[in-house]
Order: structure tokens, then C-alpha cells, then sequence
């Protein structure tokens, strides 16, 4: 059934197995295939999130990574592979020393004055650890697993093998892109496993933070690091989900949920580089209610075009012009020929109609994103990823957001940068440099 690299087949026979139990033999086998019915999706989520817990840090990994294309799976899927918990044992420190030290090739003693053996957290692909450095400067040491390249490795080309098979004896491709999920998902994991592409990511967000005295973005000391260590500048504060758990009002909730929406909404539509994860876990705030961003890995960048794409999308989805939604995603080069153009219509119509409190004209954001979605992935819609990240971004901010402060409108806080964005697209200087480039 698989053509399949001798040293691949312990890791092989441990996939099958697991994929086995949880009842995703069919998948694998040449007979009639079971089909996904709506009404058994939830089931199936289950027992898949369960398989990929079970299969380790890369299945992990790719079922979190999944759970944020709304438009290419289905949502009771969704749901189920967001509850994927990436918990696991910490590393010895025996183990983070060695890979410290092959790391950066010095002793940690020599790179660090201090460094705490006990971890700050621990997760599948790398761990955290305070330390200080020689001038005295207190840091965070992001020290990679061991092995953990390999293992993704193997992943990866067993998951080829698994992408073959299942276009090879289904029609899933079809419906479901499996091999567009899987080639999105390698590229994504590669660039996680690699600590100075993470990096540069926070230090190209914080050239806008350096703009905004209300945001923070650590500094990353790139003397102590490498691929698989990075040391950055540790901030100390109380984590966003702390706060919006507590019933204590220490903080003033408005103003947290105004900066942090503001400081996203700048990264997308003004900078282009934005934070694609910003859960509550990954935001500190400070005194002052002053915000700190944490953990770039997952880090989306849009060019100008996109960005103006982007705000087309939502200015027509706001005023009303169902029309404009199926024209911006057609510039994009992503709806199919034989899309029902009259249904999407009224299924965009609908959505419209749910969502937009007329009285208030404040948009629910988060539903209508998932909803939007729902109607992308319904009618074979494929949009780019960076776009996805972006919803995922703002479904997230929207969901702290109605916990910090439900006045707060979203729609509202984008329209100084959707106004700058648009003066850009038409300024004098922009017209300009169009005409001389034609």
C-alpha cells in the first residue's frame, strides 16, 4: 500500500497503528471508502485530535496549524483540533546544557551568569528559561528539543506518503486540499524549528513598537542565538489571561483592550507584519497598562496590494456590497469558474444581515469571520494564508476584547488606519509612481 523508505518504517507502523484505532483505517485502505457526513464531522474531530495528541509534537503541530483554515476544513473539525493541548515534560537540564553549548559553542556558564534549570514553560517543539546575562541584563533562553528536527523530518515525508495515498484512492482533494494544507503546514513548522527566522520576526515588529509607547517588543540578543536557541530580552509582567480570569479590577480593562486592538490593527494594516498568535498567553501587560507582545514563531506579513485587498473585503462586507466581496476575491485569483455566483451572493447577503446591528452599527467581528469562512470553504474558495492568519489574528482579538470591554468595536478602531491606508492607495506621490511604472 505505501512505498516507503526503509528507516521510515518503526515511525510508520506507530502511524498506522494509532491512525488505525481511532478509526481512520478506512483512509488508508483500497476498498470503498467511508464518507465524512455532516452529521458524524464532530465525531471524526474527536477522534482525530485524540490520534494527533497520542502521535506526538509534529502531528500536534500540524493539527493547531489545521485549526486555523476555516476555509478549508470543515467547522465542527475545526473545533475539536483547537482544543489540541501542546503539553509536555520539560527537558533535563542536562539536556538544555548540551544543547546550549553545541548550540552556541561555549559553556552556558561563559554566555550566561545566571541561568534558572527550572523552566518558565515547556511545549513540544522548545522550552523557556530565565536567565542573566554577564552585563547584568535579564533574559529569556528559548532552548529547542532535541531531535525534534529529525522527528519533524520523518513527519513530514511519511505525511507525503499519506497526501499520495489518500488523492490516489479518494476523492478528497476534491473538497478537502490536503496536499495545499500539508505543503502550508511544512512550510509553517520549518520556520518554527528555526529560531533566527523567529527573531527577525520580532525584531521587524518592533520597528512599529519603537512608534507606539504603549507596546513592547522584546529585544532579541543575537550574540546567544541560534537556530536552536534564542535569547531574547525578558519582560516582566502579568499575563493577559491572569487579568481577564480575575475578578479584581486592577487594571483598567478599557484601556487594555484600546492599545492591544490598536497596536494589531497597526501591524496589519499599517506595518504589513503582524503577530499571528496573539492569544492571551503571548500578551503581558505592564504597568501603565502598557502591552508586551510574546513568541513570534507565527509571525503573517502582507504587501500593499494585500493590505488594500484586505480593507476592500471589509468595507464592502460593512456597507453592504455583496458584489464588491465576489469581485476583491476574484482580483485574488482564488474563486473557481464554476462557483454559484447567486448563492454566494446570498449566503454573503445573509451573513451580512446576521452579523450588522443596524442600531449600532458595530459589526460582530469574531462570528461573522468564522462565518465568512464557513462560506469560503462551502463554496471551494481557497484564499491565501496570510489572509487566514489575519482572520485568526482578529478572531482572537475580538474574543479578549468581548471580555475586556464588549463596547470596544473593532470596525471603529480599524478606521484611522483603513483611512491612511486609503490616502497611500490614492496620494498625488502613489498616482505618480503607478503612471511611471506603466
Amino acid at each position: 500500500m505505501f512505498e516507503t523508505p526503509a528507516r521510515h518504517f518503526a515511525r510508520l507502523h506507530e502511524i498506522l497503528s494509532v491512525l488505525i484505532r481511532h478509526g481512520f483505517g478506512y483512509m488508508l485502505s483500497s476498498g470503498n471508502l467511508m464518507p465524512l457526513q455532516e452529521k458524524n464531522l464532530a465525531l471524526v474531530g474527536v477522534h482525530l485530535r485524540n490520534a494527533l495528541s497520542e502521535l506526538g509534537p509534529t502531528f500536534i503541530k500540524l493539527g493547531q496549524i489545521a485549526s486555523t483554515r476555516s476555509d478549508l476544513l470543515p467547522q465542527p473539525i475545526i473545533q475539536e483540533l483547537a482544543k489540541l493541548q501542546d503539553r509536555v515534560t520539560p527537558l533535563s537540564f542536562r539536556e538544555v546544557r548540551r544543547v546550549v553549548e553545541e548550540s552556541l559553542q561555549v559553556r552556558l556558564e561563559s554566555a550566561y551568569r545566571e541561568f534558572n534549570p527550572v523552566p518558565l514553560a515547556a511545549a513540544s517543539i522548545a522550552q523557556v528559561h530565565y536567565a542573566v546575562l554577564h552585563n547584568g541584563e535579564e533574559v529569556a533562553v528559548k532552548v529547542q528539543r532535541p531531535f525534534i528536527r529529525g522527528m519533524v523530518k520523518t513527519d513530514l515525508e511519511i505525511f507525503k506518503i499519506f497526501v499520495t495515498n489518500i488523492e490516489q484512492r479518494t476523492h478528497w482533494e476534491k473538497r478537502y486540499p490536503v496536499r495545499l494544507i500539508l505543503e502550508e503546514f511544512s512550510n509553517t513548522i520549518q520556520e518554527e524549528l528555526d529560531f533566527l527566522h523567529e527573531g527577525r520576526n520580532a525584531e521587524e515588529l518592533s520597528k512599529w513598537s519603537k512608534r507606539n509607547s504603549n507596546s513592547l517588543i522584546p529585544k532579541i540578543y543575537w550574540e546567544f542565538t541560534h537556530p536552536s536557541v534564542l535569547t531574547l530580552e525578558y519582560i516582566e509582567g502579568i499575563p493577559l489571561h491572569q487579568i481577564m480570569d480575575s475578578k479584581k479590577a486592577t487594571y483598567n480593562a478599557h484601556r487594555i483592550a484600546d492599545r492591544l486592538s490598536k497596536a494589531l490593527l497597526q501591524q496589519i494594516l499599517s506595518e504589513g507584519c503582524f503577530h499571528g498568535d496573539p492569544h492571551p498567553g503571548n500578551v503581558l501587560i505592564l504597568p501603565g497598562e502598557k502591552i508586551a507582545l510574546l513568541d513570534f514563531g507565527m509571525t503573517g506579513h502582507l504587501s500593499r496590494a494585500m493590505r488594500y485587498q484586505l480593507l476592500s473585503l471589509i468595507s464592502a462586507l460593512v456597507r453592504g456590497k455583496d458584489a464588491q466581496i465576489l469581485e476583491t476575491l476574484s482580483q485574488m485569483g482564488i474563486v473557481p469558474e464554476q462557483i454559484d455566483r447567486l448563492t454566494f451572493l446570498a449566503d454573503i447577503s445573509t451573513l451580512r444581515h446576521k452579523h450588522l446591528q443596524v442600531s449600532q452599527r458595530k459589526l460582530a467581528m469574531g462570528e461573522s469571520i468564522q462565518d465568512f469562512f464557513e462560506i469560503i470553504f462551502r463554496h471551494g474558495i481557497h484564499i491565501p494564508s496570510e489572509f487566514v492568519l489575519v482572520g485568526k489574528s482578529l478572531l482572537t482579538l475580538d474574543g479578549i476584547l468581548n471580555t475586556l470591554d464588549p463596547t470596544l468595536s473593532l470596525v471603529e478602531q480599524a478606521k484611522p488606519f483603513s483611512r491612511k491606508l486609503i490616502w497611500e492607495k490614492y496620494s498625488p506621490m502613489r498616482l505618480l509612481e503607478r503612471i511611471w511604472v506603466n
